[in-house]
């Protein structure tokens, strides 16, 4: 379906993205109780955008993510560091990158692979780019009032988040993004 998201079919797909992406930001289905830990899924909805419409569509709908996550961080805060999300250098420009780096994950294996494993890299790329990307700016921008404000080194918040929630993030990302991505070339195929 990669082509103009100006055609019928990708602006209802890009919409009910935008949809689904909405509901988990709004809901508690956006993320994932893992113990002590929950693994955010809000940006599935991206990553899935990226596979399947390409990398213009993923950039829209990583630019629209961004804008739901500053929105949620102006009305919404939920820990000490969400008002740093208000500034669109930290919620909108990271994510703006997410279905990019997902199609061309996908897009280069798909050459060499099945689908599945195209799409199971596609998943962990955009997921990590995600979190990558969001620590990346938090770091340039807001490195020492985030350790102010949490009390330990950003080294430390870095290595907390990349071997929990990041990993945790980047599985459920990819089988998520498996069992979707076959189930539209399935679809693809019968209509």
């Amino acid at each position: 379906m990669n082509g103009s998201i100006r055609h019928t079919k990708n602006l209802t797909f890009l919409g009910l993205m935008l949809a689904i992406t909405i509901v988990f930001d709004i809901t508690p289905l956006g993320a994932v109780p893992l113990g002590s830990i929950s693994a955010t899924i809000t940006h599935i909805p991206t990553v899935i955008t990226g596979v399947v419409l390409g990398p213009i569509a993923g950039l829209v709908m990583g630019t629209l993510l961004g804008i739901i996550s500053m929105i949620h961080a102006l009305t919404r805060p939920m820990t000490v560091i969400d008002p740093l999300f208000v500034n669109p250098l930290i919620s909108v420009l990271p994510r703006m990158f997410i279905g990019v780096a997902s199609y061309y994950a996908y897009r280069v294996l798909y050459k060499t692979a099945k689908i599945p494993v195209a799409s199971l890299a596609a998943g962990i790329v955009g997921s990590l780019t995600n979190t990558g990307l969001v620590f990346l700016m938090l770091y340039l921008v807001y490195a020492k009032d985030v350790v102010d404000r949490l009390g330990v080194s950003f080294k430390a918040i870095i290595i907390s988040v990349f071997t929990t929630n990041a990993i945790a993030e980047a599985a459920i990302t990819a089988i998520i993004t498996v069992g979707i991505v076959l189930a539209y070339h399935k679809y693809r195929k019968i209509v």
